[in-house]
């Protein structure tokens, strides 16, 4: 079975992803979908009852634009 993954929108591409940041987008993300998150961790949220891993990082593709990504744990 896959795990889900999406990238959240972070506007400060070139800027690597502080812990605040990301939750900043996270948070902005999901009250923009409608989606229940809850931080469990620094790096670890559960969005609509799904814990998700949080990664901070290079997105690949994007010519070296750091992003936050949602993993299904």
């Amino acid at each position: 079975m896959f795990k889900q993954s999406f990238w959240v929108p972070y506007e400060e591409s070139d800027t690597y992803p502080t812990i605040t940041k990301a939750h900043q987008a996270i948070v902005k993300y999901c009250e923009e979908n409608g989606h229940s998150y809850e931080f469990t961790g620094d790096d670890e949220v559960i969005i609509d009852n799904k814990p998700y891993e949080v990664y901070r990082g290079y997105e690949p593709g994007s010519r070296g634009n750091y992003g936050i990504k949602c993993k299904e744990k």
